[in-house]
């Protein structure tokens, strides 16, 4: 059962009973013989109770409290009473998803409140004009009860409406999240196709050109040697970027990857470990919530330093640890290579692009050989990036 199914009738069972309560000891006429009000006010609460499990019957109920009044003495309901006969009926059409048997809830307080009318005219005497104030009240509580079956049958439109548009919202972004992702997708093979058909072919062109003027050189002169040089570097950027159209290919048919991030460090180092790196990952602290631009910038300096490793230091025992600290987070990879190179090759740009991620976040970077290995550490303070 929805929490509202009982939070809203036992709220108004509550509100009903303080009303009740201030009514009988406020009120002369009921503080002198409270029985019938109680009475009454009995039978309102426990139909708004019942109204969370059964809409109906706790509208039968709450109508009951009328010819409770009367045979009590009363010559009409309580105050809580009449409240009660508009919250019932109208809790019962927004509760109840039929409107066909919601409209029982309405029928059964009007027929009740007709009933109590009756016996306060059997009571005080038919007369003519007990006649007309009966027929009144019954038009009143007829008012009463379905009007507001229909308040809560509108509500109830209502909330259908909301929920639906909130679906409706949630499919479209999802279809434009799909749209985004083959428009991309489109372009990537498009860029794909334009680097194999255009460049590709250029570079393989100027390769055969520069074969061909390389062989009407004499063999070991400084001009052959450099023609040959030129057509090794072609063919080997033409097979990059076969590469790079093949990696522009398998993204074009791939799902989007999931964002950088450091709790997605260890999808990292599995990767590299499957790579043939000897890695551990050591993680101190929750990596959960850390403001997006230095989350990203540690990601991405850990993946730029384990590349390294692999590409410089070959299957080198590496440590990766990372901290987080009230202040800051500490990323420190640690290989065994034992040489300088494990962390760059000279004229590199890897180093110089991680200082600038870190850098950017406020941070600060040391990188350099150690005894034994070479150690690359990144502190990215907390509070230096809003998140």
């Amino acid at each position: 059962m929805p929490r509202a199914a009982l939070t809203v009738p036992a709220s108004a069972a509550a509100v009903l009973a303080v009303v009740g309560a201030a009514e009988i000891l406020l009120d002369a006429q009921f503080s002198a013989a409270p029985a019938a009000p109680a009475a009454a006010l009995a039978a309102v609460v426990g139909g708004m109770l019942l109204a969370a499990w059964r809409p109906v019957a706790g509208a039968a109920v709450v109508g009951l409290a009328f010819p409770v009044a009367v045979l009590g003495g009363l010559h009409g309901p309580t105050g809580a009473a009449v409240l009660g006969f508009f919250a019932a009926p109208g809790w019962a059409g927004y509760r109840i998803a039929r409107a066909r048997t919601s409209l029982l809830a309405p029928l059964a307080v009007q027929v009740l409140a007709s009933l109590g009318t009756w016996v306060a005219g059997r009571a005080s005497g038919s007369t003519v004009s007990g006649l007309g104030s009966q027929a009144w009240e019954n038009l009143f509580f007829g008012l009463m009860a379905w009007g507001a079956w229909g308040v809560g049958r509108l509500a109830r439109r209502l909330r259908e409406r909301a929920e639906l548009l909130a679906r409706l919202n949630t499919a479209l972004d999802a279809e434009r999240e799909a749209r985004e992702h083959a428009a991309v997708a489109r372009e990537r093979q498009r860029i794909a196709r334009d680097m194999h058909d255009a460049v590709a072919h250029s570079i393989s062109v100027m390769v055969l050109q520069v074969g061909a003027v390389r062989s009407t050189l004499p063999a070991g002169t400084a001009q052959a040697e450099m023609m040959a040089g030129i057509e090794r570097l072609g063919r080997e950027s033409v097979q990059e970027l076969r590469g790079l159209v093949g990696l522009l290919r398998e993204a074009a048919a791939g799902a989007p990857a999931p964002p950088p991030s450091l709790a997605r460090a260890g999808d990292l180092v599995a990767e590299v470990r499957a790579a043939g790196l000897p890695v551990e990952l050591l993680v101190d602290g929750d990596l959960e919530g850390i403001a997006r631009a230095q989350d990203i910038s540690a990601y991405r300096v850990l993946q730029e330093a384990l590349t390294n490793v692999l590409r410089h230091a070959g299957p080198a025992r590496t440590t990766v640890r990372v901290r987080r600290d009230p202040g800051a987070v500490t990323l420190t990879v640690d290989n065994d290579a034992g040489t300088g190179t494990a962390g760059e090759a000279p004229g590199g740009f890897g180093l110089i692009g991680m200082r600038e991620r870190v850098a950017a976040c406020s941070g600060t970077l040391s990188a350099g050989p150690r005894p034994g290995g070479y150690t690359v550490e990144a502190i990215f303070p907390l509070a230096a990036v809003a998140a």
